[in-house]
């Protein structure tokens, strides 16, 4: 059998990579604080999930050592020889690919320290401290018998940087490097792709011999990392490596569950082909079959002509809620809703940064339109935005509009939930969407630790209480308070039973509203409501209008929640450039079809972009008009 080296020396070779281990392990039933030791406690266990990749076409296979260093396993109170560790973890991997008897190759996983390491204005981890936790860990990989290695999940330059030396230090194998882009095309640490590409063309001993992304995202967004990638690697003959996850993670009961299909995986590998990528496979949320899927889709060789990178990034739908006051003490959309009014709201995304301003300038606009409230998200996809409740303010102090905050239960234990919300209802906030959040796991700081002191129906009562003029203890508040409550709902959940009881356990909590995620077609309404049966409070209804045959696909596959029927992803295919008019066209239609159903909707930009919506507002305008109450 060649050397890992030789392959990959080939111009034309084209390796498929295995799934994911961790995500795969969990769904075996591992407990998760159990997976770094995993070699040592189960080692049939690794030797089994080894081999179902290799059955599925798999011809690299990672160890299983992500978290095998001594600092991070001394982060997570595990107590290791890591020598033994990693040898063992080596050895069990190349039994699997010895017992499955066809060629396939070994490398060994160096993955994050749990922080930086120290470079330039970076602080962190003493480059010595890494680069001498990396070789011992390498040691016992050698001693295992990898084939070579793979420094992957990076962030920043300086964790390469003496994860590559320490290999570089030990032997001559093939070293390969992957970074973790976030959706919005930077790592944790703010390295872009292109950053990225030039750092590691400047390491002692030369570029390593792939470079590529992994983790992080989802195919679609990923592929945009590796294009912007590839020419600077281009030039120094290095060619790429790429890894993406089964899409956007979600909570489902307790379980994080990913919602890309071996399908859609594998109808994004001729595309990763054509870009560069000399080995693809799968991170979070893959398994085998997705790993046979794209080996199918590999060994076609449709290499499809390398994609352009379009301007948009995905932004994933929030639900919303808002505040202001009228004579009663209760905000204004209280009364729209009591009196059967149609509503309507807007959402605007929070920034990222400290500057509002170009958030301020969409929510003036929407002053022009027939809008009830715009919508303030929470950190959604827990991934780090300026306060829902600062924002909202801002934006009731600027424009006159209502605000809707999304609260989530993610970030506040119960006593900072409550003095949060007094502190908006003295704001003069008065509507908010009660929201459990995303882990901060699956967002852009996955160190960040969750609360959860409640969940959604939970935060309900919580309102409930406070509107009773009683806090959760039961003790007085002095006043009773005057919030609108309201709850998400998402039509399109993979359990629908589990999604009505959760739902009517919000309303039995006090709910007074309800937001839909955006749905696309009627029937996706219907069928929760035939589920549900009568629904005893306000609904409204989420639009998200497409810009393009891309995003359609990425929201479809990548994004939970998001079920996007065969028939409109045709029509945004056929668009072709006029995506934007045919996106706002097929919005309209679905507004008809619902209006009926619903007692108002909320609009989901992308990137804040009012000036599409025009039409649709205009529309809504006239829907207003012929629902207003008598």
């Amino acid at each position: 059998m060649s050397t890992l080296a030789e392959v990959l020396a080939q111009p034309d070779v084209r390796l498929v990579g295995d799934g994911a281990l961790g995500t795969r392990f969990t769904e075996l039933g591992v407990d998760p604080l159990r997976l770094p030791l995993l070699p040592l406690a189960e080692p049939d266990r690794v030797e089994a999930v080894h081999l179902e990749y290799l059955a599925a076409g798999a011809r690299l296979l990672e160890t299983h050592t992500f978290q095998a260093n001594r600092i991070r396993l001394a982060a997570l109170g595990l107590v290791a020889d890591v020598y033994t560790l990693n040898r063992r973890a080596a050895q069990i991997a190349r039994h699997a690919r010895d017992t499955f008897g066809e060629p396939a190759w070994v490398i060994g996983s160096l993955g994050p320290l749990g922080q930086p390491v120290a470079r330039g204005e970076l602080p962190g981890v003493d480059p010595q401290e890494a680069r001498a936790a990396y070789r011992e860990q390498v040691a016992g990989l050698l001693a295992g018998g990898v084939d070579g290695f793979i420094v992957e999940t990076m962030s920043d330059l300086g964790t390469v940087e003496a994860a590559v030396a320490a290999v570089r230090a030990e032997s001559d194998l093939p070293v390969l490097v992957s970074f973790a882009f976030s959706v919005e095309g930077t790592t944790l640490y703010g390295l872009t792709p292109e950053e990225a590409a030039e750092g590691v063309l400047d390491l002692d001993g030369g570029p390593p011999a792939l470079v590529g992304a992994n983790c992080g995202t989802g195919p679609m967004p990923l592929l945009d990392a590796v294009l912007r990638m590839a020419p600077i690697l281009r030039r120094r003959g290095v060619r790429l490596l790429a890894y993406p996850n089964a899409g956007q993670p979600t909570r489902r009961g307790d379980t994080v569950a990913y919602p890309a299909t071996p399908a859609y995986m594998a109808a994004m590998v001729p595309a990763l082909a054509a870009a560069g990528a000399a080995v693809v496979g799968g991170c979070c949320g893959t398994g085998p079959d997705h790993v046979r899927a794209m080996q199918a889709a590999l060994a076609q060789g449709a290499a499809a002509p390398a994609p352009r990178l379009v301007a948009w990034r995905p932004e994933p739908p929030r639900e919303a809620e808002g505040g202001y006051e009228d004579s009663d003490g209760q905000s204004r959309l209280a009364g729209l809703l009591r009196t059967g009014a149609f509503v309507v709201s807007v959402e605007l995304d929070p920034p990222r940064g400290p500057n509002p301003r170009r958030l301020l300038d969409a929510a003036r606009a929407l002053g022009a339109y027939a809008v009830d409230a715009i919508n303030v998200a929470d950190s959604p996809m827990a991934r780090v935005r300026m306060s829902a409740l600062a924002t909202a303010a801002l934006v009731w102090r600027t424009t006159g509009i209502e605000p809707i905050v999304h609260f989530t239960t993610r970030d506040r234990n119960h006593m900072g939930i409550a003095s949060d919300l007094l502190g908006a209802h003295a704001l003069g906030l008065r509507n908010i969407l009660c929201l459990t959040g995303d882990p901060p796991g699956l967002g852009d700081y996955a160190h960040a630790t969750a609360v959860y002191d409640l969940d959604s129906p939970g935060l309900v009562r919580v309102l409930a209480a406070f509107n009773r003029g009683e806090d959760g203890l039961g003790h007085q508040l002095g006043q009773p308070t005057r919030f609108t409550i309201g709850v998400g709902v998402n039509p399109n959940a993979p359990d629908l039973g589990e999604e009505v009881t959760r739902l009517r356990r919000k309303l039995d909590a006090g709910a007074h509203f309800i937001m839909a995620q955006p749905l696309y077609e009627a029937f996706q309404l219907l069928r929760f409501l035939d589920r549900f049966g009568p629904v005893e409070v306000p609904l409204l209804v989420g639009i998200m209008p497409l810009v393009s045959h891309r995003q359609a696909e990425y929201l479809h596959h990548e994004v939970p929640g998001i079920d996007i029927p065969e028939r409109i992803r045709r029509a945004m295919e056929q668009a072709g450039t006029d995506g934007v008019a045919v996106g706002v066209e097929l919005a309209l239609e679905f507004l008809h079809e619902v209006e009926g159903l619903v007692q108002g909707v909320y609009l989901v930009p992308s990137f804040n972009r009012i000036e599409p919506l025009a039409a649709l507002l205009d529309a809504l305008r006239v829907i207003k008009q012929k629902r207003r109450p008598s």
